[in-house]
């Protein structure tokens, strides 16, 4: 099952497909954002924390300083304390991402406690990506990698075109197709991926919360035909904020377009 939802840099942009609403949200209050991820690349790895703005605000998200973080492998007990790298922006030391261990997130903030746990699945090889163009008027690149069979297994795509990162945000779940070779056309908008092009694909597994929260998002983003008051997808961060704490693997192939 495949889900598609477009990010701009921290929240993701409510758009509905047959009609507008716009409720009146801009008086809501400013919330906290974490976003963090592990994974089984060399670190350093960081996590961000900022605050939502107003619903027709500008996208530009207040960076909040001042955080004790710590990140911790349930698994092996190692621990490391993140530094403040940038305003908002905290960086890793030690630590390093081990597939099938499990993370505990730690966020200290104005007197708040935030956790989140992560397990970091097993990794899965992202064989190549191809360029599909049965559609005339549009080329679509193609994941093409092995599911292993016997466990459910979430997955997260991202883009970058000629060095340039796409927001959309494509997830893909092996509920239906455990254990096949996948070849899974991605979507794109028309003219988006030109000759000559350069297109790395991000093959990233997650666990299922961070998939449910990326899912959950793609709802919001478009089934909100009826909505009274803005959603947010369900975040795996204990504590009550916005956003994510990931443990992950990530696989990237490179294709240049040639059509």
């Amino acid at each position: 099952m495949k889900r598609i939802i477009f990010f701009s840099s921290i929240v993701c942009s409510l758009t509905a497909c047959k009609k507008i609403i716009t409720p009146n949200l801009d008086n809501a209050t400013p919330q906290v954002v974490i976003q963090g991820a592990i994974s089984d690349t060399t670190g350093p790895y960081y996590v961000s924390i900022s605050r939502s703005v107003g619903f027709y605000s500008n996208n530009t998200f207040p960076p909040v300083s001042g955080a004790v973080i710590t990140i911790t492998n349930v698994s092996s007990g190692t621990n490391d304390t993140l530094s403040e790298s940038a305003p908002g922006t905290y960086v890793t030391h030690v630590i390093q991402g081990i597939p099938g261990n499990t993370y505990l997130l730690k966020v200290l903030l104005e007197g708040k406690v935030y956790t989140a746990l992560s397990t970091m699945p097993l990794p899965v090889a992202l064989d190549s990506v191809s360029f599909d163009v049965s559609d005339t008027t549009q080329i679509r690149p193609q994941a093409n990698f092995q599911d292993p069979a016997g466990k459910i297994n979430f997955y997260k795509y991202s883009l970058t075109i000629n060095g340039v990162y796409d927001k959309r945000i494509q997830t893909f779940e092996d509920r239906l197709s455990d254990g096949r070779y996948i070849k899974d056309k991605l979507d794109s908008d028309t003219a988006e991926f030109k000759k000559n092009n350069i297109v790395a694909l991000s093959l990233t597994g997650v666990d299922k919360s961070v998939y449910t929260y990326f899912t959950e998002a793609a709802d919001i983003a478009y089934s909100n035909d009826n909505i009274a008051s803005p959603a947010t997808p369900q975040s795996n961060i204990t504590g009550g904020c916005l956003g994510y704490f990931s443990a992950q693997t990530v696989s990237i192939k490179s294709g240049i377009v040639r059509y």
